[in-house]
């Protein structure tokens, strides 16, 4: 506990923890958007094979 308590009072590594934060940051949005372009392209495959199949 000391050494982060220590950790806090210096303020030299703060640049560094913000930028890891801000990757992580980016990094998380980048896989979500990922995620929902992808949910979005397999609805609309899934509603083309049901029309299809309704078609027979």
């Amino acid at each position: 506990m000391h050494y982060f308590l220590k950790f806090l009072e210096t303020s030299d590594h703060v640049p560094y923890v913000l930028s890891s934060y801000f990757v992580v940051f980016v990094i998380l949005i980048i896989i979500s958007v990922n995620s929902l372009k992808r949910l979005k392209r397999l609805e609309t495959e899934l509603v083309n094979l049901t029309k299809n199949e309704k078609k027979k």
